[in-house]
């Protein structure tokens, strides 16, 4: 039964896998700005050996998962799947994250495989596995932090001790949401001191405020090179939370009022809207996950009031769903509440143990009261239990055919990744070397050094970032208003060059600038425009 169990683990892990990692290369299209934003960074912490602890661009961002891309960049290039494969690989890993931690939560083989399989299965959670945002990395570190913890304070180990408390001080330089994990972390820290105290008196055992010590202990070194770059940079502590904080607006109760119901709302009638996050505002939660959900929340409830277990799971859930509900732009939120994914598929894993389990139990209740139709009953049983396969078998394959056949190919996830100025980009990247390049930055965003955010797809691609780079890529930026055209001062003319806007729907401003220009002429090579003069 044992190597069973573990060839149905690899299993589910190889369905993580593939579901993550395929079509890679491909899928999603183009390249958001913020992404090539991490890569841009990685691609000057690579030139010049400066790898941060926080890079405050595009209102500051932890290095540590910025860091790993730069590794992956050197490997790979600086392509959009370099950056992407970051977070499949941590996406794939937390699979195992999650089964580690519900079996050592929970202490059966059951819940740990339901919620593992539930995982690898997610559209919310595949979703943010294939792009290249930091956020995925706080399920894994969550995942991986509580199984060393509880296993390292059920055993007194040492070394899961310690490993619990350098990833729980990783997660911390990974995503701000990550931060609102310390409650989830004190909650078998007080149990197990808790009971320590009370036994201590009457039976030998561990010293388990040396075990806590330790843990804080390596939590604090680990985390103490950001918490110096945050004494010496405290407005970027909480980076633009205070922008967007309930607390900010005119009416904060109504704003948190609104903010919970839309959150709880996201994973059972109406999800995140943004079609970088989810598609079409589906539900983060497949229908059956979402009853098995629910299922298991309410076998959660007949824990004992003092369980750990219970505080640990509804403390995890509830305090993971605040990055959220503390605020008011973009709710329902699928990305700042990536937390939540591990707590809410260990109680799917408990609900879908218990139905299986309640379907055996009911089959030999009624082979007790039936000695008659024993053989009957025990065919019904396997049959239910068949059925009850292949409905969760449904379930990755409903994600694939939303994410891969349905959100993929839609013009709506075209334009949420920018994919026209990646398209543009790839064309400026194979031009000449001699062919003096021109990007009219004529959208607005966030200022990144003088230029706004929608010129990083641009400049990632063609390593433009640094003013080195765009010497050598022969690439200059212009920041204009929409429908205007670019000083004629700040255009040297070349032999052959070309002139390309990072708002391609920009007419008046391209008409303004071909005007401005008259020996350059109008070309279309693709999904975007460029004025050329050869």
């Amino acid at each position: 039964m044992k190597k069973a169990h573990i060839w149905v683990l690899l299993g589910i892990m190889a369905l993580g896998a593939f579901l993550r990692f395929y079509l890679i290369t491909e899928i999603p299209p183009g390249l958001y700005p913020d992404e090539a934003m991490n890569g841009n960074n990685a691609l000057e912490a690579l030139a010049t050996g400066d790898f941060k602890i926080f890079y405050p661009e595009n209102n500051g961002r932890e290095g540590f998962f910025i860091n790993i891309q730069a590794l992956s960049v050197a490997t790979f290039g600086n392509t959009p799947w370099a950056l992407r494969m970051v977070s499949a690989s941590f996406g794939t890993l937390t699979i195992l994250g999650v089964y580690l931690a519900s079996r050592e939560i929970f202490r059966r083989r059951g819940p740990a495989l339901f919620a593992a399989f539930f995982i690898a299965a997610s559209y919310w959670h595949i979703n943010f596995s294939r792009i290249g945002f930091r956020a995925i990395m706080v399920p894994f570190l969550a995942a991986f932090g509580i199984y060393f913890l509880l296993k390292g304070l059920r055993r007194g180990s040492t070394l899961d001790l310690v490993l619990a408390g350098i990833l729980t001080g990783l997660g911390l330089h990974t995503y701000i949401a990550f931060r609102f994990m310390g409650a989830v972390f004190a909650v078998p820290l007080a149990w197990y001191l808790w009971r320590w105290k009370r036994s201590r008196n009457s039976e030998k055992t561990a010293c388990t405020p040396c075990a806590v010590a330790l843990y804080a202990f390596v939590v604090f070194v680990t985390v103490l090179p950001l918490v110096f770059y945050f004494v010496q940079h405290p407005q970027d502590f909480a980076g633009r939370a205070n922008d967007v904080s309930v607390f900010a607006a005119a009416d904060p109760l109504k704003e948190f009022g609104k903010s919970t119901a839309l959150t709880l709302g996201m994973f059972f009638w109406s999800g995140d809207c943004n079609w970088r996050h989810n598609f079409n505002c589906q539900p983060a939660l497949n229908p059956l996950v979402a009853l098995f959900t629910l299922i298991g929340i309410l076998q959660l409830t007949r824990l004992n009031l003092v369980s750990w277990r219970r505080w640990l799971i509804a403390i995890w859930a509830l305090g993971l769903m605040l990055p959220a509900v503390l605020t008011r732009e973009g709710i329902p939120h699928a990305l700042r509440t990536i937390g939540m994914i591990p707590p809410l598929f260990l109680l799917a894993g408990v609900g879908a143990d218990g139905v299986r389990l309640g379907i055996t139990s009911w089959i030999d209740k009624e082979k007790a009261k039936w000695p008659q139709y024993e053989r009957q009953l025990g065919r019904l049983r396997y049959e239910l239990l068949f059925l009850f396969v292949l409905a969760l078998l449904v379930v990755p394959f409903v994600t694939y055919r939303a994410y891969f056949l349905h959100w993929s190919n839609h013009p709506k996830t075209y334009e949420a990744f920018d994919t026209s100025n990646y398209h543009m980009a790839q064309y400026l990247a194979a031009l000449p070397k001699d062919v003096k390049k021109y990007v009219i930055v004529n959208a607005r965003g966030v200022d990144v050094r003088g230029i706004p955010m929608p010129a990083q797809t641009v400049m990632f691609v063609t390593d433009s970032f640094t003013s080195a780079g765009q010497s050598a890529a022969h690439i200059r930026y212009i920041v204009v208003a929409p429908g205007i055209a670019p000083p004629a001062q700040d255009m040297v003319s070349a032999e052959k060059t070309v002139i390309t806007f990072a708002d391609s729907s920009d007419t008046p401003g391209i008409t303004a600038t071909q005007r401005a220009f008259p020996a350059f002429r109008v070309h279309v090579p693709g999904d975007f425009v460029i004025l050329q003069n050869f």
